[in-house]
């Protein structure tokens, strides 16, 4: 129904969700999944879109010290940690979002941000200075002062407010799903309007631990859509949820990546 969402569609991966990072100006999500077990990380890259991969589960020539760390058009950045005693000791490299070829490395060097395509950072080979580089390239761009502000720009995501115990609006909220839906939030809720719906992010009790919940309703208060995200915690999250080009995304279960689209 108009105003309304569907199903968009679900993908299981062989570790835990741990990343998501969305590609400017793209339909194209990029997750990180690790196995811990394996000490294995493995990357893919998304067409929400057209629900199709880019390429899936690929993974880099360091198997596990390394993670997702920001995105281009067509660049994807890795943080590699290349001293494992030492979380500072990092280097990042650049890839192709086409086909994961690398494009440049630069050691010694912490992303920000990416934005326009320029990477914002910090250089640690000398008393940890601020620089900017070419996306591109990876060279510096030495006509281009470091800006804090691009920091904080937008990336197309919209995500929820956190609303914790004993604060009004959660009261308020709390009151409402056990009217509407039988359930007694607790400890903290996401809450977010979005084109017209409302979408929940709950915590209930069970025993000693804790179960997340997801719904999605009309202006009206009438549940759409509700998902069991996640069961048997032993604490919360942050940002459970997120909207993107007109999907709605979370993780259930830690391992699946699940999808709506408005209609």
């Amino acid at each position: 129904m108009p105003g309304g969402i569907a199903i968009n569609f679900s993908h299981t991966f062989g570790g835990m969700v741990w990343n998501l990072v969305a590609v400017p100006g793209q339909p194209v999500l990029l997750l990180e999944v690790r196995d811990q077990e394996a000490k294995k990380v493995s990357f893919s890259a998304l067409n929400f879109q057209a629900n199709t991969f880019l390429w899936r589960d690929r993974t880099l020539e360091e198997p596990w010290w390394v993670n997702l760390s920001a995105a281009a058009t067509s660049e994807i950045l890795f943080t590699v940690y290349t001293d494992t005693n030492n979380p500072d000791k990092k280097s990042v490299v650049a890839c192709a979002l086409q086909d994961l070829g690398i494009r440049w490395w630069k050691n010694d060097f912490s992303v920000l941000a990416v934005r326009n395509n320029r990477v914002w950072g910090v250089s640690s080979k000398i008393n940890s200075k601020e620089e900017v580089l070419d996306v591109h390239s990876g060279l510096p761009v030495t006509d281009e002062q470091f800006d804090p502000r691009a920091l904080s720009e937008s990336s197309g995501i919209v995500r929820p407010v956190q609303y914790t115990e004993g604060t009004p609006y959660f009261d308020t909220v709390k009151t409402f799903l056990e009217r509407q839906l039988n359930l007694t939030a607790v400890t903290a809720l996401e809450y977010l309007e979005h084109n017209g719906m409302i979408f929940i992010s709950c915590y209930t009790a069970n025993t000693d631990t804790l179960e997340n919940h997801w719904i999605a309703l009309d202006a009206e208060g009438h549940a759409l859509a509700t998902e069991n995200l996640s069961t048997g915690l032993k604490g919360i999250g942050l940002d459970t949820f997120f909207i993107l080009g007109g999907c709605v995304f979370f993780v259930k279960n830690k391992v699946e990546l699940v999808s709506y689209k408005f209609l």
